[in-house]
Formats: C-alpha cells, structure tokens, sequence
C-alpha cells in the first residue's frame, strides 16, 4: 500500500475538460476545470470550476490580464493537465509552482496514471 500523499489536506489537480470524459482543453481556451484530490491512494472529484478563458478575449482596457483570471481559478493546485498550453501559460503556471501535463488522453485514464506516478509525491515533499 501506498504512503498517503500528504497528511495537511488535499492536492488538488487541475483538469481541462470540455464534456467531463476527455482532455479536450487548451488551458487559455478551457471553459471548466475539474479539480481532482490526490491526496489518498484514491483520487477523487472534488468540484468543477468554470473558467472565463484568457486566450481570444479583448485585451484592451481596464481590468486584470485574461490569462491571470485562468491561473488566478487553479493557483491552488498542484499540477494542471490540459490538451495543449501556450509558453506564457507554462511560465505563470511554473512560477507559482504548479506542474504541466500536456496529453489528448481521457481524464480517467490520466488520473490512473498521475496517481500511479511519484510526481505529486515528490513535488510535495519538496
């Protein structure tokens, strides 16, 4: 048996989906994320947070950044799984240190693999 991820709360994980079933998102376009806990051997759906996507939008005017308001919804995740993600997105993702995962996978299939891997494991005992 696996050692608990972590024993302060959950870990969340960040995935853009468009219909629930596939990883189907680019994150500057996703309009929900579901957020996923890792934090036991069982990762579970914790909620689904819709997004106002910061790629497309008006860029013009007042107001914060498009691309911030989509970090801004999964800053308090560990890693973000997407179709696809830009530069830009990688940088502001990484420098709040949350982890990438690009894959046209489906969203159980890459939960399996997540929970099976050491990544979360590791990046929270750093």
């Amino acid at each position: 048996m696996a050692l608990p991820l972590t024993d302060t709360g959950p870990i969340k994980v960040a995935i853009a989906t468009g219909n629930g079933v596939g990883i189907t998102d680019h994150f500057g376009y996703a309009l929900q994320f579901q957020i996923w806990d890792f934090s036991s051997d069982e990762p579970r759906l914790l909620e689904t947070r819709r997004n106002t996507p910061g790629c497309g939008a008006a860029r013009g005017g007042e107001g914060p950044d498009p691309l911030d308001l989509s970090v801004d919804l999964v800053a308090d995740c560990k890693a973000v799984i997407v179709a696809k993600i830009g530069e830009c997105g990688v940088n502001r993702l990484n420098a709040l240190g949350i982890l990438v995962f690009e894959t046209d996978d489906n969203v159980a299939s890459a939960v399996r693999e997540l929970a099976g891997s050491d990544l979360l494991r590791a990046r929270n005992a750093a």
